[in-house]
């Protein structure tokens, strides 16, 4: 049997309480769902391509401005067009209703984990995992954004539950991968499929999956998994054949691109370097159960996440795209191996790990506090200055629900670091709930300031001021995907798209230049220019054309 009960028979009286953790759980997922402007790099792509599913109809085809857009299949997208057919305009802006795919994946995500880490440790361990999930640095900026990457971890999450209840319940189990096969394909890419199914394959190399059991789990999920994840492509392939030849030569292997154009290899060193904080605390601890097991790595409990752990790490190394989004699913399996021996944890340890958390949180949560006085009241004055610099559109604005919600967590950390005869799970409980306050205060008090300093809400606002009210054609080059998007969205203005390198077909002319490019072009008068603050890579200017006397 899979599930391994040794600890759990010596385990030490819980002091936790389960409704506080699922609280906690509830809280980490809310903060920068709702009252923002959709934020690069995904958010106003997945946002256009939601929108364009609910204003053509097409839900087979993702487009962008009428072209396709495939950076990852459609089933994020579904599930957020959906939101925006429900709770929009009435109740929510079309983002923010979208957005709220995200915390819907990521509760499944974490549920599903809990209950493999329960299956495969042992009873209480689950919750153990999720702390441990929602405590890693790389998963909560992700983990709140309007991105399909999320979707996939879900996926990822199913899967590795799915294989860890196979010889307890191999119908269940074989149903549940089958179904986990189908969303990572359509929410990640084929190679991320193949990875999950090489897991599957290799498995029976330890003697725990070697079974009858196991197999009617293999043979389930493939009946499912199958006609499930070819629905979408197959349809696509009979209805817009030219954009199923673009998906397949150059998307639908993921992070190697496509059969097209298959590109392998990052700069070295970047995920094993970025990891060091992207899965923090989840790899040191995993390193201790490790090490404490170093002579019975034989166990079902180690076999599975440490599988997982290297095909995935096979697929960072083969990538061509050096971006720590899609290191996500090596969460999963740290953060299972790293509660194994939670409970053991040297207390000298579990003492340093919640010293530091106290360290590291209270500091930001300090500076976050301050930076919200600076912003809105002036003071500290020199803060207040950096504030400005950083968000020169941001005016002050300050939300009594906000400030009561944000003192309220704070106080709730203090009282949660007061507890005494601390152990690996109090200190693991203790830096999730550091982490859930640091971010809970950075998306509530901080969230206006960020808004005005990310959004191009401001950028459009300033230029539609700028153009003349009898101005009845804006041209911009094609190629500017993201100026044809917010114009759109913030103004409701349809720029005219035309390829690089022809004339304008417009009187007036929105160019997008990088700071070094320079805005002056022979026959056109600048009307207007400006940029999201810092952004030096992005100018904007409107300019028009000057006809000859």
């Amino acid at each position: 049997m899979l599930t391994y009960s040794e600890q759990s028979q010596t385990l030490a009286k819980p002091t936790e309480k389960p409704w506080i953790l699922l609280l906690l759980c509830f809280v980490w997922l809310w903060p920068g769902i709702i009252g923002h402007d959709p934020w690069k790099p995904d958010e106003p792509f997945v946002l256009a391509a939601v929108q364009g599913m609910l204003d053509t109809g097409n839900w087979l085809l993702p487009t962008v401005q009428g072209a396709p857009y495939l950076d990852s299949p459609p089933l994020y997208y579904w599930v957020a067009a959906i939101m925006v057919k429900l709770l929009s305009p009435w109740l929510l802006a079309p983002h923010d209703a979208a957005r709220l795919a995200t915390p819907l994946f990521m509760a499944l995500a974490l549920l599903l984990a809990g209950m493999a880490g329960r299956d495969l440790i042992g009873r209480r361990h689950g919750r153990s995992v999720v702390m441990v999930l929602i405590g890693c640095v790389g998963l909560v900026e992700t983990g709140h954004q309007l991105t399909s990457v999320v979707a996939g971890f879900a996926g990822f999450a199913a899967a590795f539950y799915a294989l860890s209840l196979t010889l307890r319940s191999p119908g269940m189990a074989g149903a549940l991968l089958g179904a986990a096969s189908a969303a990572i394909f359509l929410s990640a890419s084929l190679m991320e499929l193949l990875l999950l199914w090489m897991v599957v394959l290799l498995l029976p190399a330890f003697s725990a999956w070697r079974s009858k059991q196991y197999a009617i789990t293999v043979l389930l999920a493939l009946l499912i998994a199958a006609p499930t994840s070819l629905v979408w492509p197959l349809a696509l392939a009979k209805s817009h054949p030219d954009a199923f030849s673009l998906w397949w030569n150059d998307y639908s292997l993921g992070q190697l691109n496509g059969f097209g154009r298959v590109q392998l290899f990052h700069d070295f060193g970047y995920y094993s370097l970025n990891a060091l904080w992207f899965a923090f605390p989840a790899w040191p601890l995993a390193g201790w159960t490790l090490y404490r097991n170093r002579e019975r790595l034989d166990q079902a409990r180690l076999q599975l996440p440490l599988m997982f752990f290297a095909v995935v790490l096979i697929l960072l190394t083969l990538s061509s795209r050096p971006n720590m989004t899609y290191a996500m699913p090596l969460l999963l399996p740290l953060s299972l191996l790293a509660a194994v021996e939670l409970d053991n944890l040297k207390r000298g340890a579990a003492a340093f790990l919640n010293w530091f958390g106290l360290m590291t949180f209270g500091f930001f949560a300090l500076l976050v506090w301050s930076g919200w006085a600076a912003m809105n009241f002036g003071w500290p004055r020199g803060l207040a200055g950096r504030a400005q610099y950083f968000s020169p559109y941001y005016q002050a604005h300050v939300s009594s629900l906000a400030a009561v919600c944000a003192v309220i967590a704070t106080l709730v950390w203090l009282w949660a670091l007061t507890r005494k005869h601390l152990r690996g799970r109090q200190a693991i409980s203790n830096w999730a709930a550091g982490l859930t306050l640091l971010w809970g205060l950075g998306m509530t008090l901080w969230l206006p300031w960020f808004d005005a300093a990310k959004s191009y809400r401001p950028v459009v606002e300033r230029m539609m001021k700028a153009l003349p009210a009898n101005a009845a054609c804006v041209a911009t080059e094609s190629r500017n995907q993201l100026a044809l998007i917010s114009w759109r969205y913030y103004a409701g203005l349809d720029l005219v798209s035309y390829p690089a390198g022809n004339a304008s077909p417009c009187d007036y002319l929105l160019v997008v230049r990088s700071e070094d490019e320079g805005i002056a072009e022979p026959g056109w008068e600048v009307l207007w220019y400006g940029s999201r603050p810092r952004e030096d890579n992005m100018k904007f200017a409107l300019l028009r054309r000057i006809h000859s006397p």
